[in-house]
């Protein structure tokens, strides 16, 4: 009883000492910290269920990657539930997961950050807390489980090569960052992976699993204080290195000088449609934060199915879109890789060019008896720049009854939504803080509201109006064997798994590809 009383009585006082450094934030029941070696914590207080989600985010994940370094943040992350100075391997770490109640155990890599987290009984917070403390400061890496390891992340890396929207993406993410598509693939190079050692995954710690580039994310039927005071006595001991190394940017912004066109062909797709996608490279949330509001009140506008955008591509017949449903834009934040994109659906039927559902809307008269799809992959790119992005220009008609207000209501509601539950507010958090910083989600309503016409107009001139990118078709196999000396004829590359994944044509400019570590980055403030 009196051991009882003395920890209550310490965890009061605790409570009272950390009360000071809480900063206010503007979400009612979400509480912010910083220890003093800048570890940051985010609190969430909901009362709904006698349950806790943790969570602890290291900035780094494929966004820290060198072509000599390319998975071994994915590989990293598996090697933490391997054991560590308490829990002596994979099974004593599964057992004291177990033990503490856990509900979804797991964790991530990223192109912005690695992130691991489980949900357990409230009343074990404390113990949540040091359970990943133990997991991210003293981890095992033992010789034998890394071999073992090496096998399942090659396993998931060869896989990917079947996998068809991997094989997509990487194309994408190859023609879209050809400076350095290194950084939008967590998964990773396999020629880093055989190579990896204890001691470069030791390096990998020392390097970027530091209290001032992480954050812990609590939320449930919590007090906030209480959980700082037990942050406090966990984590205040973790140390920065002497050195920390800045976060580097890739060395530069991706420009292009022509269209790069692409045409995937997917086993799973319908021979009747045609699959249109056509991206930009938009601003970055390291480096172009401000732009990123306007991109999404645009994206939004631009979404709105009775809109202009829709309307554009709707009027014109050779198109055969069905309806609104089948066209939309949209945007990604993210730290070094933002991305604008334009999508389409489209009929692949066989009507005349000429019949007179066609009208005049075509802007280019193909002289053929009806538009095959690369026409109507190139007619989808005409059409966007010569009518569509033109449009959204036109202040009145792309704001037309007032449309910005109505958006950054939606925006407004969709965040009110999202901030539902503690979980819910802290995975959005979490990915803020990795791509953005914290700031920008607790400003983001703020900021969203500030956006007005001009700033989506300057928006569409700074990152789409006479920007080149890259198209993807994406159609059937029976359609590509039909189609495919269109395709070659009109400029197309087919993507295929062998020149899909960056690595796949890299050559390492050394046989060791893990020399010089010293050049890979972190952010550290």
């Amino acid at each position: 009883m009196f051991s009882k009383l003395k920890k209550s009585l310490f965890i009061f006082i605790l409570s009272l000492l950390a009360f000071s450094y809480a900063e206010s934030t503007s979400i009612p029941g979400l509480f912010r910290y910083r220890l003093d070696n800048g570890l940051q914590l985010f609190v969430a207080e909901n009362d709904a269920a006698p349950l806790a989600y943790i969570e602890i985010a290291v900035r780094a994940g494929a966004v820290t990657q060198t072509p000599k370094t390319a998975g071994l943040f994915h590989l990293y992350e598996h090697m933490m539930f391997k054991g560590n100075e308490k829990y002596e391997n994979s099974q004593a770490f599964n057992d004291g997961a177990n033990e503490l109640g856990q509900i979804d155990q797991n964790g991530s890599t990223g192109e912005d950050r690695v992130n691991y987290f489980f949900t357990i009984p409230s009343d074990l917070v404390r113990q949540g807390l040091e359970f990943w403390s133990y997991a991210v400061r003293t981890p095992k890496i033992d010789e034998q489980e890394l071999e073992n390891e090496k096998s399942v992340v090659l396993s998931e890396i060869t896989g990917s090569f079947s996998d068809p929207s991997r094989i997509r993406y990487a194309a994408l993410c190859k023609a879209l960052f050809p400076n350095s598509p290194w950084r939008s693939d967590p998964s990773g190079y396999p020629a880093v992976i055989k190579e990896a050692t204890p001691d470069i995954l030791r390096e990998i710690q020392r390097r970027y699993y530091i209290p001032s580039n992480s954050a812990l994310f609590v939320g449930g039927n919590v007090n906030h204080d209480e959980v700082f005071s037990y942050v406090k006595e966990i984590f205040s001991d973790w140390a920065n290195p002497e050195s920390p190394i800045p976060f580097a940017l890739p060395e530069a912004r991706d420009t292009f000088t022509a269209d790069k066109k692409l045409v995937f062909v997917n086993p799973g797709a319908s021979p009747n449609l045609i699959q249109l996608a056509f991206y930009l490279r938009g601003p970055d949330g390291e480096t172009d934060r401000g732009d990123t509001y306007s991109a999404d009140v645009w994206a939004s506008l631009a979404n709105n199915p009775k809109g202009l955008f829709a309307k554009t591509f709707l009027s014109e017949p050779a198109m055969e879109i069905p309806e609104s449903d089948y066209i939309g834009t949209s945007y990604l934040t993210s730290r070094v890789s933002g991305r604008i994109g334009f999508f389409a659906a489209t009929q692949n039927s066989e009507k005349p060019a000429d019949s007179p559902e066609y009208g005049i809307g075509k802007v280019h008269a193909y002289k053929k008896d009806y538009l095959n799809p690369a026409e109507k992959a190139d007619e989808f790119l005409a059409i966007l720049r010569e009518k569509a992005i033109p449009a959204m220009l036109n202040k009145d008609e792309f704001f037309k009854d007032d449309g910005i207000f109505r958006v950054k209501q939606q925006l407004e509601d969709s965040r009110i939504y999202e901030l539902e539950s503690a979980k819910a507010i802290l995975a959005s958090l979490s990915s803020a803080w990795a791509s953005c910083g914290p700031e920008y989600f607790f400003t983001y309503d703020q900021n969203i509201a500030r956006v007005n016409e001009d700033n989506v107009i300057e928006f569409v001139q700074k990152y789409i109006q006479d920007k080149y990118g890259v198209l993807i078709v994406s159609v059937s196999p029976d359609v590509w064997e039909e189609y495919k000396v269109n395709f070659l004829k009109m400029g197309y590359e087919r993507i295929t798994a062998e020149n899909a994944f960056w690595h796949r044509s890299y050559k390492p400019e050394s046989e060791t590809v893990h020399e010089n570590l010293e050049e890979t980055a972190s952010e550290n403030d």
